[in-house]
């Protein structure tokens, strides 16, 4: 019993020294207790609608620690919601939104739920025609889709992003870490990097497509490819459906299958990790070179036995260019 209360002692000791550093260091006097934990914070509740925007042009959007949304409506609007910062905005006919510096203190953590509940939304005509879209946050989820723009730039260091429903001339997604999920994309140029993440792209349409992956894996489903260029550290690259006129894939550590039409010049080296490859056209339209240094190569469901590498000597306009560190090769004709 002695030891309980010398806890309760220990805790409202510790609460009140962290609440004087910070209100020394610029919080208000505001003191209040929720799921998360015991918080001081400014206590200012910021949260702003205005549906008198005119047609945008273009959208740029520092959110800070909030969730970025836009949402199909029948008018041009905006939302912002924030527990403790402040927002800047302005519009013409370009939306520019920006988020304060927050001024929340933590006292005590007992899950690590975020303090703060912010978000933007903006609301827009399905189909709406843009210029650029230019969206970041430091942490925060993104949620976009239902118009047209030439340019969407994203840019986030912790948090999820969606994409719905986008047809643009370039499209670039730049994440440090969170998920990536892509539907019904059509676009000029898509550049895609993350650090660490799994990303999926479902019925995506690019005239060149670029993804740098440091860990995660990666699926492409129903996707349509001019140029496909990918490199993946760590990390799966699976392809069903998967159209390419020409394919360069660089994996360190990990899997490659690809199931689909690869036309063109097919290039794919796997440092540590098998490689499946089932293309619908016919054998004969292919020429290729394949080559293993530890592991077994299976050509049209024949096993090369312990040779290391097999050519078919001359090159047509349909190459196959094959190489593994450490894995096996298998090429399937369907």
């Amino acid at each position: 019993m002695k030891l309980f209360w010398k806890l309760i002692i220990i805790f409202i000791v510790t609460g009140l020294i962290l609440s004087t550093i910070g209100l020394v260091t610029g919080a208000s006097r505001t003191l209040y207790w929720n799921r998360t934990g015991v918080i001081i914070s400014s206590g200012e509740i910021s949260h702003i609608t205005s549906w008198d925007i005119g047609p945008i042009e273009d959208i740029y959007i520092d959110a800070g620690f909030s969730d970025v949304e836009f949402v199909i409506s029948n008018h041009f609007g905006v939302e912002l919601y924030s527990e403790n910062a402040q927002w800047e905005w302005r519009t013409s006919d370009v939306l520019e939104i920006t988020q304060k510096r927050n001024t929340v203190t933590q006292i005590l953590s007992f899950d690590f739920t975020p303090v703060q509940r912010s978000y933007v939304k903006v609301y827009l005509p399905e189909n709406a025609e843009l210029g650029v879209v230019d969206v970041k946050t430091n942490s925060g989820n993104i949620m976009l889709g239902g118009f047209k723009a030439d340019t969407v730039n994203i840019k986030s260091s912790f948090g999820d992003v969606d994409l719905n429903g986008i047809t643009s001339s370039h499209l670039n997604v730049d994440l440090n870490s969170g998920r990536l999920s892509v539907v019904f994309i059509n676009t000029g140029t898509f550049v895609y990097s993350n650090n660490f993440g799994d990303a999926i792209f479902k019925s995506v349409s690019a005239d060149t497509f670029r993804a740098n992956n440091n860990s995660g894996n990666l699926k492409l489903i129903y996707c349509t490819f001019g140029d496909t260029g990918i490199t993946s550290r760590f990390g799966d690259i699976t392809g069903n459906d998967f159209i390419s006129s020409k394919t360069n894939i660089n994996s360190n550590s990990g899997s490659v299958d690809l199931s689909g039409t690869l036309s063109g010049e097919t290039v794919i080296h796997t440092g540590f990790g098998n490689t499946i490859l089932t293309t619908s056209l016919e054998k004969e339209l292919y020429s290729y070179d394949i080559s293993v240094r530890f592991g077994n190569i299976t050509f049209d469901s024949e096993y090369s036995g312990d040779r290391s590498s097999l050519s078919s000597g001359s090159i047509l306009e349909n190459h196959l260019k094959l190489s593994s560190s450490s894995g096996d090769i298998n090429v399937n004709f369907k």
